[in-house]
């Protein structure tokens, strides 16, 4: 699963494989009870790693399943933000699927994970469950949603260093928007690595991203088809840790980051 590239070198350029990144999460990232106020017991952050055939198939595909689902007569009563595949709203009927019956839902989820299927990425996801989290580092334990992130980060940079590749990542915009923190910490990964450090985290080696182009970036969901199929594999994710309902999830097994004798996705903190 290769795109070609190329990476300037002082010989001649040489043809590089590459992919994008493309993640969501799900989940309140707070702490829940005895902790705190929320309601659940796991964060999760995921998504799909595409190549460029992929990604512009996505965008296609994705075009074409809200075409045939939303009319312009149900497109033009919602604003244009709105216009996507927001699997939340298709299984509970909201928003801009609100006029689909339960059978035409289920048949659009269908869909969409069967283009996910269809594009053969590769699946990382981090799925945090912040109860033992906090059981086991107290007051040392990293905030759910900043350690998700680097922790997928992580496991794919390492995966673009196992494979020769390089890569990009891109997040939903409207998720980490009024995060600055975060955001200020995922343009620091170039300078101080996307490992933890401290108490508790003891890295084996620094990774400052060497083969994931630029910064991370930032985008709109509803003009990233491939943060829309991350909003689904995240959701699937989520439901098979904190519902026991495992379907959908069930249904990607194939697509985990692997080799031939170990599955490294998802990769659940902290390890049992």
């Amino acid at each position: 699963m290769c795109t070609m590239a190329s990476m300037s070198t002082s010989s001649p350029s040489l043809p590089v494989s590459s992919c994008t990144l493309y993640l969501d999460s799900t989940g309140d990232p707070s702490w829940p009870s005895p902790f705190g106020k929320s309601k659940t017991e796991w964060y999760v952050v995921g998504g799909p790693a595409l190549q460029t055939d992929a990604d512009y198939k996505a965008r296609l595909e994705v075009d074409m399943i809200l075409a045939k689902y939303v009319p312009d007569s149900e497109r033009r009563k919602w604003p244009p933000q709105l216009y996507e595949l927001h699997y939340t709203d298709i299984i509970g009927g909201h928003k801009l699927f609100s006029h689909l019956q339960p059978l035409q839902r289920k048949a659009l989820s269908d869909e969409i994970f069967d283009l996910i299927i269809a594009l053969k990425p590769r699946l990382f996801s981090t799925a945090v469950n912040k109860i033992q989290l906090k059981y086991r580092y107290g007051i040392g334990a990293y905030p759910p949603k900043s350690l998700a992130l680097r922790a997928t980060i992580h496991r794919y940079s390492m995966y673009l260093n196992k494979n020769g590749m390089i890569g990009s990542v891109v997040l939903d915009e409207e998720e980490y928007r009024k995060d600055r923190e975060l955001q200020t910490m995922t343009h620091e990964f170039r300078n101080h690595g996307v490992i933890l450090r401290g108490q508790n985290y003891q890295p084996r080696y620094e990774d400052k991203l060497e083969r994931v182009l630029n910064t991370i970036t930032f985008a709109p969901s509803h003009m990233s088809p491939g943060i829309q199929l991350a909003d689904s594999i995240s959701k699937s994710v989520f439901s098979h840790f904190e519902r026991g309902k495992s379907n959908r999830f069930n249904q990607l097994a194939a697509l985990w980051n692997r080799d031939s004798t170990r599955v490294y996705e998802p990769s659940v903190v902290p390890k049992y």
